[in-house]
């Protein structure tokens, strides 16, 4: 046996120190104290270890934003009038064609009561009723013009006999044509109700019209629910009067809402529609999964973002409007990433590390990690593919000699671990 000197192990290990540094790792030292001698008896420890390898892992743009209504309207009166009653409350749900407010109506079912009575004065002078069109009325039908159809017969009858009566010179001429006189008359007055006639026909048209809007304002004085929603403010009471177009109750639609969020102008150009987007909400262990709807063709100037939205079906009202929602957008489903469990890495001071089995050791290396899911995290540097890790940080030793024993699961083995 050949003889050491006592410098040679100080400069193994100062050997081994270097090379674990270069390759971001650190092995044991001199300073180091050497791991207990394990006895021949003691069982080896088992620990887990998992093979570092590419991982499907989908390229995602996180977002914050908010759940919206995906309607909301401050429902208004279309005439001045008294509050009369209101029938609803701040959370109240409502269907649509429900009554929200009704106004003061014994005005207007006066004016509805007067438009219907000119209207059957202007029928009742053509001999029609307000059930029966103006449209259907043949005019030379009419009372007024049939008599004065009479009266040009008459006179027409009479001018014919006088030409007889002056071819004998039984009347004279002058009383000839006063009888002349009197045709023309009466063919002038049964033009004029000709035009009477087509003149109350379009009477009767406009009193209908005036009829159907004392009608209309009747009915706008029941202020309806225009969708099913959710009361979110009411805005007037029993006894205040309103003007034309005044709120009087907010309504929000609530079993689709809208998240809203800005893409920052850096990944605005990966979002399209149609693609999926994961909406993780406070209290919420499932995340929500919905589509990009619609997409803002602008950057807004102020906050170089691109307002994107996706609808969240509601239909049991569970979530509220207005909620606070983080989200990921999938840009890339076919994405991989180098990826190891999250038990594996150890952080100290800001410092993340990792165990790493090389050449039958293990050794503490510095690595960087990225994104984190569930129970893993990416790595972004100081492992390779085909490393092997130890899968609990907390197995770890330094300068700890282990024997992997491959195991039947994929990218996972059980090493025992001597040393201590």
């Amino acid at each position: 046996m050949v003889p050491r000197s006592p410098g040679q192990p100080a400069a193994a290990a100062f050997l081994i120190a270097v090379l674990a540094a270069a390759s971001g790792c650190e092995g044991p030292t001199a300073s180091s104290k050497a791991p207990a001698p394990q006895s021949a008896n003691s069982p080896p420890r088992q620990v887990e270890v998992v093979e570092i390898s590419w991982q499907p892992w989908a390229d995602t743009v996180r977002l914050q934003g908010s759940l919206l209504g995906d309607q909301q309207s401050v429902v208004g009166s279309r005439l001045p009038g008294l509050v009369e009653r209101v029938e609803v409350d701040l959370g109240a749900t409502v269907h649509q064609g429900d009554v929200l407010v009704e106004l003061d109506r014994r005005e207007l079912e006066l004016r509805v009561a007067q438009a219907a009575a000119e209207l059957h004065q202007s029928c009742s002078a053509i001999g029609l009723t307000p059930d029966q069109s103006e449209h259907d009325v043949v005019r030379e039908n009419s009372p007024g013009v049939m008599l004065e159809q009479a009266l040009v017969d008459e006179a027409r009858a009479n001018l014919s006999r006088a030409q007889g009566l002056l071819d004998r010179k039984i009347v004279t001429e002058s009383e000839y044509e006063r009888l002349s006189a009197q045709l023309k008359t009466a063919e002038a007055r049964y033009r004029s109700s000709l035009n009477a006639v087509s003149e109350q026909i379009a009477l009767i048209g406009v009193k209908r019209a005036e009829l159907a809007l004392a009608n209309q304002q009747l009915t706008e004085s029941v202020i309806k629910a225009p969708y099913d929603g959710v009361v979110s403010q009411r805005h007037v009471s029993p006894g205040e009067y309103v003007q034309v177009g005044q709120g009087l109750v907010t309504i929000v639609r609530t079993d689709t809402l809208r998240f809203t969020a800005g893409v920052p102008e850096r990944k605005a150009r990966d979002i399209q529609p149609g693609q999926t987007i994961r909406i993780e909400l406070e209290g919420e262990s499932q995340p929500i999964i919905a589509s990009v709807s619609r997409i803002s063709p602008l950057i807004n100037a102020s906050s170089r973002a691109r307002w994107i939205e996706a609808d969240v079906a509601n239909p049991q009202l569970r979530l509220q409007a207005g909620l606070f929602a983080r989200a990921r957008v999938v840009v890339n489903e076919d994405a991989q990433a180098l990826a190891i469990p999250l038990s594996a890495v150890r952080e100290f001071a800001g410092v993340q590390k990792a165990w790493v089995v090389r050449d039958g050791v293990a050794a503490e290396c510095r690595i960087q990690t990225g994104r984190a899911e569930a129970d893993r995290i990416e790595i972004l540097s100081g492992l390779e593919p085909g490393d092997l890790v130890v899968r609990n940080s907390k197995d770890g030793k330094a300068g700890a000699a282990v024997a992997v024993r491959e195991d039947p699961a994929p990218a996972m083995h059980v090493v025992s671990e001597s040393g201590g």
